[in-house]
Order: C-alpha cells, then structure tokens, then sequence
C-alpha cells in the first residue's frame, strides 16, 4: 500500500494554469473546481446542470466560463472544449468528473406488444461513454501544444475494484473507466500527456440518500473537498501517470502499483513472468 499526502502547498502550481472539467457544479467536481480557481486557475466548466453552473460562474466571477454539457453527447462535450480554447487558449489539465448512480437493471418496461424493452444505458452513456468522449476530445486539443505537459484525470470509483449492488451498470461503467486508463497509460506519456484516475469509497454528496448515509454509521467517509485533492493531486505533480487513487476517509491510496507487484503471488510466478514478458513485446 501507497499512501500519497497532498502537500497544499503545491496549490500554488495551477496559477495561471488552465482546467477543463465536468460534473462541475456539484459535489466533488464544484469542491475541485472552487480549490483550482482559488489558487489562480482559469477554469472550463461544464455540467448538465445549467442553474446550477451559472450560480458558480457568478460566485467565482473571473476566470470562468460554464457552458451546459451532457457528456454522453459527443457534439456537447467537444462545444466545451472549443469554448474554452476560445477564451484561454491552451488546455493544461482535462478532468473528466461527470456522473450518474440512477438504475434500475432488474426492472422490466414492454411495449404496447408486450414486447421487453432493452434496459436504460444512461448510466454507461454518461460513466463510460462521456469519459471516452472527454478523452478523445482531450487528446486533439493537447496535440496542439505537444511541448506543454497535459494532464487527464478521470474519476473512477470504488466499485472500479468493490462489488456495489444494486449499481450493476454504474460498477461495469466504472471498472470501464479503469480500463481506459491502464489501456492508455504506457503511450500517453510519448504524447507529453499523463493520465490517472482516482477512485473515492463513501463520498457524501447529494448523489447520496439519507438511507445510505445512515447505514454506512461511523465508518470512514469522504467530504468534496478531500475527493478534491485526489483530483489535483496528479495536477500538481505532473510526473504522475498510471495510477489509480483509491480515497478513503481523504487517505489518498494507490492500487496499481501494489497490485502489480503482488503479481506473482495471485497469477502464480511462471504465469506472471509470461505475461508479463508477453506484454513487454506487445507493447513495445
């Protein structure tokens, strides 16, 4: 295990800095978005959520434009993108934030013949597809200032690597989220671009029902603002690339590395060692 300390001090790395990200207007992603903008940097902000985002552009005033995003629409995510280039210019840091936890998996809908309805994907358009989406737009817009290091931070979760009944397409989304980073992590870097993703247990938002939150009782629980820094952590120390920030109770733990060097000892060492070996031809 690798615990991480945020060093506030480095807060001070994203002035004049400018940060794109989603899911801002609430909970963790307006908490990230407020430490960014406090510390001197021009922040993009999209949410589906317009009320909401115009109540935050007013309250930071400067340095800030909103615009309403739905990131499982392409043609929303890469609008956003074009209107903070506009206004800024260069991108340094993408946060792909934007969530949803609503799902009903084993609920049946039919049509007037009595005919089962396919399940309602929303859950893996907006986890999933909306994080490939702020990705690919991410990646044309760094490669117009390949000298500048970039930074893509998306947010994963607990059920990346916990079961979460009954989040059946939030936890698939998720561990997708996962997947994308480790997918893309060995060649990024060649792009002068860095990735990582954090992974928060119990975070309480808005997203959370009383219910919820009365069960989970005195175990430990994220605040925004502690979800916050696990977000900017890889911002602040741009050398950060590949790894997953697993934040519990605003401990910042890091999975990847310790689960690649346990290896051996859960796949058996013959097995890792070709695998391992395998990988470094393929990849290389």
């Amino acid at each position: 295990m690798t615990e991480y300390t945020f060093d506030t001090n480095l807060l001070s790395n994203l002035k004049g800095r400018t940060i794109l990200i989603t899911g801002a207007a609430n909970g963790i992603g307006k908490a990230t978005t407020k430490i960014a903008h406090e510390n001197g940097a021009n922040v993009i902000i999209g949410d589906r959520n317009e009320e909401a985002g115009l109540e935050l552009v007013a309250e930071l005033k400067q340095r800030v434009i909103f615009r309403r995003t739905d990131v499982s629409k392409f043609d929303d995510v890469l609008s956003l993108f074009e209107a903070g280039w506009k206004q800024f210019g260069v991108i340094h840091s993408v946060m792909s934030n934007a969530g949803m936890n609503r799902e009903d998996l084993f609920s049946c809908e039919f049509d007037g013949n009595g005919k089962l309805l396919p399940p309602n994907l929303d859950s893996i358009d907006v986890n999933l597809i909306g994080m490939v989406y702020m990705v690919k737009c991410a990646l044309y817009y760094f490669a117009k200032w390949p000298e500048t290091r970039c930074q893509i931070v998306m947010t994963a979760s607990a059920a990346s690597y916990l079961d979460t009944p009954p989040l059946y397409l939030y936890c698939a989304a998720k561990s997708g989220v996962l997947g994308l980073m480790r997918g893309l992590r060995s060649k990024l870097p060649e792009k002068n671009v860095t990735i990582n993703v954090i992974a928060p247990w119990m975070t309480i938002t808005d997203m959370l029902l009383p219910v919820v939150i009365e069960k989970w009782g005195e175990l430990p629980a994220n605040e925004p603002w502690g979800v916050a820094y696990g977000i900017l952590l890889p911002i602040v120390q741009t050398e950060i690339n590949g790894k997953a920030f697993f934040i519990a109770g605003h401990k910042i733990i890091e999975f990847e590395d310790r689960l690649l060097e346990t290896q051996p000892s859960w796949m058996g060492e013959q097995l890792s060692a070709d695998i391992a070996e395998g990988q470094r031809r393929l990849t290389s």
